[in-house]
């Protein structure tokens, strides 16, 4: 899910605006989700959910449903919010494509690949490329 927290936040205000006054008071989309997320752990199911999960959609303990998280240029709020068990933030890197991947509380520093929509497309549809 790409951009979560403003997906999240219109479908809450969606629900709001058209729901009737027997329906629940949570959207059944975000229900549909958040049951998504806590099973997807048991079930080994992965979601990639891109931005942050809003507390106040999915509820303080978001973090939990998230077997790895991958985290980049974040605040200290946030980093204490989807990654409390980490420990504190680490210091913004100068280097550009830094991130952290948190696993099980440990925290290990990474690189992303910095890649144009069509630099994926080379790269994965033509392997013999070089220049990808």
């Amino acid at each position: 899910m790409d951009s979560a927290y403003h997906a999240l936040r219109q479908l809450a205000r969606y629900w709001e605006t058209f729901r009737d006054k027997d329906d629940p008071h949570m959207s059944p989309a975000v229900t549909a989700l958040e049951a998504a997320l806590w099973t997807g752990r048991a079930a080994r199911v992965h979601v990639i959910l891109n931005g942050t999960p809003a507390p106040s959609i999915l509820g303080a303990a978001s973090h939990e449903m998230f077997g790895t998280v991958i985290l980049a240029w974040v605040s200290a709020t946030t980093w204490q919010r989807l990654a409390p068990i980490a420990g504190p933030a680490p210091k913004p890197s100068k280097h550009g494509g830094r991130g952290h991947v948190i696993q099980h509380g440990e925290v290990h520093e990474t690189q992303a690949i910095w890649m144009t929509d069509a630099d994926v497309v080379t790269w994965l549809t033509d392997p013999d490329d070089t220049q990808s």
